[in-house]
């Protein structure tokens, strides 16, 4: 068998050649023993979820932008916590909020792709590359060209007025503060433009004439420039600098294939310098050169692994009932447990254990998806522990789903709960067949969310009904807006119901006005009668003041009508009542079915602290509307999870039928 001497890498990119002159341990790490275990930073995975959107879009994978930008939320999605290095100040909030914005910035300015011509769109590369003389370099080389495209006109960039048909590599940078122009001969980017120009003229046999650098800077331009810049390497006028970067080329290649190099770690590499120096202070990672001799032919033993069946898997076990699949499933892990009672609820179905003494809560919540598996269950959501108990539920879907109507024989329930004169919302019946009831005026405002078909508009409906059958006009008015029309339709006719139901944006601007308005004078009227709030108003005085109850069904149109970055003036104007409305009897209710950061924005979620989640499509939405994750295991028609303010977890619950 023979050996001979290999590189120990197979190509260089701009990354593995800039942390090799950065930090040579790091690079070791990575790219010769092939350790693939630090975190990325928010803005990295930012950049990545930003670039898959735009990839879609160029390449018409997805019909929309909207679309593309939900895409590329996805990204976001795949990455766990322990992934990302959020450092002191970060979170997933901030990171999915930068991500919202930046896509955003970019596609509100697009350039007019239908007009150039695309060649590659988030393309990987790797060719042999040759200098100017025509001399093979050691190594293959690898880029990833965001685009390359080629003009169909007069193009002009950083002042400078290119010809039709021009070739152009254009790289998409989402940042926090421009470039400096003066900068862009920096070695770092004159090294990336270098591996980009030379891989792609091997690829296409023809010449760049420039790299554009387009950022998008993630926070909003005060003068009103453009978010979206362009920076220009042109590569005639940094021609003389190929020269030296070839020798870089060869002397990093000639350094790896020594077998006495030393890779010392960089402490004060920003980026992988502590990292580093734990590994190498751990002896994790030596600083000697790995061996380069490898065998050309090796014979390989492929170890068969046996398979084994899981225990509810087993013939014999197929007729057990789910209780016993779980405990089964659970002791193959390890984890000794005891089943406890089963709960019915009409969309799920409950099952609750107790977990043997040293067991971890983490490590059952850990084989929730080993546990669907065994009952093969469509979704599955565990509660590690039942707060306020000893036990441990695992919820699944209920087979045999039934409907709670809100009306029986024409009038409300009983078990909803309502009583005349209050403001008791039935919520919805959880899983020990209780129903959730409470009373707008304690909430005193509720933010709802969920996906299309998820059982919004029923819940409003549900509402609605609550509010009009336990209360006179004369107690109640209401302040209606519908922006699609024909959700709140059929309660045009109450009398509670102020004016009409408002439908265009500028009448709802309007009515957010007068209502705030109507604040300020209750509140003048309390305060010059010595009083503190509406009901002790409403005792002692003849004439009554009517509470307000402002309903908003997808309140998203109103959010998205404002500057990228700031608030609008509804949003403005909903967080104020929300503040201030309660003592002056105004309640809201907003409602939406895009639960992204730029609609449920910080201020709003700090003044509706009562939320419902009905079913989202990922796990990202569920943590912006409830700060945890779960929403997206939900099995949609009603079923909810309800965040109460006044008590700790989140409580399923299945709703109302109206």
């Amino acid at each position: 068998m023979t050996e001979q001497i290999q590189p120990p890498i197979d190509h260089w990119s701009h990354s593995s050649m800039g942390l090799l002159l950065r930090n040579p341990l790091a690079f070791k790490k990575k790219y010769m023993l092939k350790i693939y275990d630090s975190t990325m930073s928010p803005s990295g995975v930012v950049g990545q979820a930003a670039h898959k959107a735009v990839e879609l879009y160029l390449k018409k994978e997805v019909a929309s932008v909207d679309r593309a930008i939900e895409e590329g939320m996805k990204v976001l999605d795949s990455y766990s916590d322990v992934a990302i290095d959020y450092g002191k100040t970060g979170s997933r909030e901030k990171m999915v909020k930068d991500y919202t914005i930046a896509a955003n910035f970019y596609f509100d300015e697009i350039p007019d792709w239908e007009s150039r011509d695309i060649i590659y769109v988030e393309e990987g590369i790797t060719k042999v590359i040759h200098n100017e003389e025509g001399g093979e370099m050691p190594l293959p080389a690898k880029c990833y060209v965001d685009i390359v495209w080629r003009s169909t006109k007069k193009e002009t960039f950083a002042g400078k007025t290119y010809p039709k048909g021009t070739l152009f590599i254009e790289d998409n940078k989402f940042v926090r503060s421009y470039t400096d122009p003066d900068e862009l001969t920096d070695p770092n980017k004159l090294r990336q433009a270098f591996f980009n120009f030379l891989i792609v003229r091997e690829e296409l046999q023809e010449e760049p004439a420039a790299i554009l650098y387009r950022e998008t800077k993630l926070s909003k331009n005060k003068n009103g420039d453009p978010q979206c810049q362009y920076y220009a390497v042109d590569f005639s006028e940094v021609r003389q600098e190929l020269t030296a970067f070839f020798q870089l080329y060869i002397d990093c290649t000639n350094y790896v294939m020594r077998e006495d190099a030393i890779y010392l770690p960089n402490t004060s590499d920003m980026f992988d310098g502590k990292d580093a120096w734990l590994s190498y202070r751990d002896n994790l990672i030596t600083a000697d050169a790995p061996k380069v001799i490898h065998k050309t032919k090796a014979d390989i033993a492929v170890v068969e692994k046996t398979y084994h069946e899981s225990a509810p898997a087993k013939l014999e076990n197929r007729n057990l009932e789910p209780e016993e699949k779980i405990r089964l499933k659970l002791q193959e892990f390890g984890i000794p447990v005891k089943m406890e009672e089963t709960h019915n609820n009409a969309s799920v179905v409950m099952y609750t254990l107790k977990p043997s003494r040293g067991v971890r809560m983490s490590s059952i919540e850990k084989h929730a998806k080993d546990i669907a598996i065994a009952l093969e269950a469509k979704s599955i959501r565990v509660q590690a522990p039942i707060m306020g108990t000893d036990k441990v539920g695992i919820e699944v879907p209920n087979e045999n789903r039934q409907r709670i109507d809100f009306f029986v024989d024409g009038a409300p329930a009983e078990r909803t709960g309502l009583e005349a004169g209050t403001l008791n919302i039935p919520i919805g019946v959880d899983v020990y067949g209780k129903t959730m009831v409470k009373d707008l005026r304690e909430m005193p405002h509720l933010l709802i969310a969920g996906s299309t078909g998820s059982g919004k508009s029923v819940m409003l409906n549900v509402i609605l009904h609550s509010l009009l059958h336990q209360n006179t006009p004369q107690e109640l008015n209401l302040v209606l807006i519908d922006p699609k029309r024909v959700e709140l339709k059929p309660f045009a006719e109450y009398p509670h119901v102020l004016s009409r139901i408002i439908h265009k944006h500028t009448e709802a601007i309007k009515a957010l006005k007068w209502l705030v308005t109507e604040m300020d004078e209750r509140y003048t009227k309390l305060e010059s009668a010595s009083y503190r709030n509406i009901e002790d108003y409403n005792h002692d005085n003849v004439e009554q003041m009517p509470k307000l109850v402002v309903v908003i069904d997808e309140f998203a149109s109103l959010i998205l009508t404002k500057e990228r970055g700031e608030p609008s003036e509804a949003e403005l104007m909903i967080v104020r009542l929300a503040q201030e409305g309660r003592a002056a009897g105004i309640h809201l209710i907003v409602a939406t079915q895009r639960p992204s950061v730029d609609v449920v924005t910080g201020l709003i979620k700090a003044n509706l602290p009562t939320r419902i989640a009905f079913m989202t499509t990922s796990k990202t939405d569920s943590q912006i509307v409830l700060d945890l994750s779960g929403a997206e295991e939900l099995v949609g028609k009603g079923d909810m999870l309800f965040l109460d303010p006044s008590k700790r977890g989140l409580q399923r619950l299945q709703g109302f039928y109206a």
